[in-house]
């Protein structure tokens, strides 16, 4: 869904559907992550050892930004639609970079959603275009969880 457009934000900005993080959600990310550390699996050491704001199970930062990413798949194709209408784009190549900064704790029970605000950040000379896609994960309480931003290199358009 489109939100607004503005000179901040020359392709708009999308908000995604919502979804709740179960505890399995986190215990699996964790299990096949392989991230056995006692802050993600033994809840006693949550509870005794962790600052009061982890008391309770939370998600790792990769989980979110894996969450925020599946949050956004069903609008990629719109996205990238949209952005083609001013600007010629190629086929998507890949993610060639990610730059994340966790704001607060996402736990098991929150709800999340996220705004999408596209940005192209550079045509390189051969044409291949840098496509920036800020991810904004709120929670049910409006307060931001993660900020990150993940960037695609679309080739030229033919």
């Amino acid at each position: 869904m489109l939100k607004d457009n503005n000179s901040d934000r020359p392709f708009g900005s999308y908000t995604t559907a919502r979804r709740t993080i179960f505890d399995a959600d986190i215990c699996t990310f964790v299990n096949v992550g392989g991230l056995h550390e006692p802050l993600f699996i033994d809840m006693e050491y949550v509870k005794t050892d962790m600052p009061p704001s982890h008391h309770k199970r939370f998600a790792p930062g990769p989980f979110l930004m894996t969450m925020g990413m599946g949050l956004v798949a069903p609008l990629l194709i719109t996205v990238l639609e949209d952005i083609a209408k001013t600007q010629p784009i190629g086929l998507m190549k890949g993610m060639v970079n990610v730059n994340a900064a966790i704001k607060s704790p996402g736990y098991a029970g929150d709800t999340m959603q996220v705004e999408l605000i596209p940005r192209i950040s550079k045509i390189t000379k051969t044409g291949n275009i840098m496509l920036d896609l800020q991810h904004i994960m709120t929670n049910q309480d409006g307060l931001i969880v993660i900020d990150f931003t993940e960037t695609l290199m679309l080739g030229p358009a033919e």
